[in-house]
């Protein structure tokens, strides 16, 4: 899928939660908020993570590249 695509699926998912949830207070729209709020949890830590094991590789890699300069 496109990008494009899965930005609009994006804002349809995010819109309907909304109103099923603030304006019309159905199960379904807590479910999906639910739903939604464990995405945003996991994305942040799968975030850090990678930030993390990015910042391993660029020391151990700066490190090796130092020793072989001296």
């Amino acid at each position: 899928m496109s990008k494009k695509t899965i930005l609009i699926l994006g804002i349809v998912y995010m819109v309907a939660t909304l109103i099923l949830h603030n304006v019309l207070h159905t199960t379904i729209g807590r479910f999906m908020m639910t739903l939604s709020l464990l995405a945003l949890v996991l994305a942040i830590v799968g975030a850090i993570y990678y930030l993390i094991k990015f910042s391993i590789k660029q020391f151990i890699y700066n490190r090796k590249k130092r020793d072989n300069i001296e």
